[in-house]
């Protein structure tokens, strides 16, 4: 039986529940989480290999960006709640990947493309083994074992790239720049296990902005000018800017649950592939704004009232998972995408 890129997809899906829960457990558990992590990070690798050579599904090329930010959430979120790393950290780096995918559709709604550029490619992996980097640097403390965690990897980078320049005389620039990252946290493992942490994190964060620079602003040029729905697409694009900054400051209010936080978060980075494929179509529904506001009010007031706080969190994981199933409901019942034609309303169905 053939072995499809959408099956391998879906399997790196399965598979976030166990990363999210060895988040929680042992250095063992931890351990055993990194390894599981990593192997379905290289999975990547699988199913484009898979697409491009049996062709690629519009099904896939929903899912394939969706495991990838999912895979972002559950790692960061879960580890900011046990207090692996600051609360403010993964939501520097969920609030980047929400507000793109907010401003990928409204780009797609102004006849504008927003294709992924080398360094947005290359981030997805430096967020992938930075987490991985900084819950083994935790577990390993001071000592041989920290320097060999990067000593490893740059040794092995600079072995692909010197091999890359004699055999095939050219630079492999990607393990230039993964020996050049690693070289940096070697250095700073010296100082001790914290440094390094710091280091890893900060670098995440600047790789993870740094490649949304290019994208905000050809979409903050795109969208300055008046146009149909500008109100709604900034509205939407400050929801998506702060949603993740909310969510994380929840998980780090003692007493509100997090489980449902995570589902939240998720299941709107969902939500985002299905609106860019809409957007894509043409299709004007800002529901999805309307949602993200009311999530965003809901978690403040759970922050607010305690008391409440469960509820509240509760019924904004509802409407987010409702929303993007509605959404999910709607795709599989879409036709055939025809010709691109103008922008139509979701709701009236009048040119825009």
């Amino acid at each position: 039986m053939r072995i499809t890129a959408n099956q391998v997809t879906i399997a790196r899906i399965c598979a976030l529940p166990f990363i999210g829960y060895a988040a929680y457990g042992d250095a063992t558990l931890r351990i055993w989480g990194v390894i599981i992590g990593t192997l379905v990070g290289l999975t990547d690798f699988v199913d484009g290999y898979l697409a491009r050579k049996y062709g690629s599904t519009v099904l896939g090329s929903l899912l394939d960006p969706v495991a990838d930010k999912v895979f972002i959430v559950v790692c960061y979120a879960c580890y900011a709640d046990r207090g692996g790393i600051s609360w403010w950290v993964a939501a520097a780096i969920l609030s980047r990947e929400l507000l793109v995918t907010v401003l990928r559709s409204s780009l797609e709604l102004r006849g504008r493309r927003l294709p992924s550029t080398i360094v947005a490619k290359a981030k997805t992996w430096v967020q992938m083994i930075g987490i991985g980097l900084v819950a083994l640097t935790q577990i390993l403390g001071p000592g041989r074992g920290l320097h060999l965690l990067f000593a490893v990897p740059l040794g092995v980078a600079l072995a692909v790239a010197t091999v890359g320049a004699f055999a095939a005389r050219r630079l492999v620039r990607p393990f230039l720049f993964a020996a050049a990252g690693m070289g940096g946290f070697l250095a700073a493992s010296y100082a001790g296990p914290v440094v390094a942490q710091w280091i890893v994190l900060a670098f995440v964060i600047f790789i993870t902005w740094y490649s949304a620079l290019d994208y905000l602003g050809l979409g903050f040029r795109e969208l300055a000018p008046a146009g149909p729905h500008r109100a709604q697409h900034w509205a939407r694009l400050a929801a998506g800017a702060a949603l993740p900054v909310v969510a994380l400051g929840a998980i780090a209010t003692d007493g509100l649950p997090t489980i449902p936080i995570i589902l939240l978060l998720s299941s709107d980075m969902a939500r985002g592939a299905l609106d860019n494929y809409s957007a894509h179509r043409r299709i004007v529904d800002f529901s999805w704004g309307v949602s993200l506001w009311a999530e965003i009010g809901l978690l403040l007031g759970g922050i607010a009232v305690p008391a409440v706080g469960g509820t509240l969190t509760m019924i904004a994981a509802l409407i987010a998972i409702t929303e993007t199933l509605r959404s999910i409901r709607r795709f599989v019942r879409a036709p055939a995408p025809q010709a691109v034609a103008p922008a139509v309303s979701a709701s009236s169905g009048t040119a825009v």
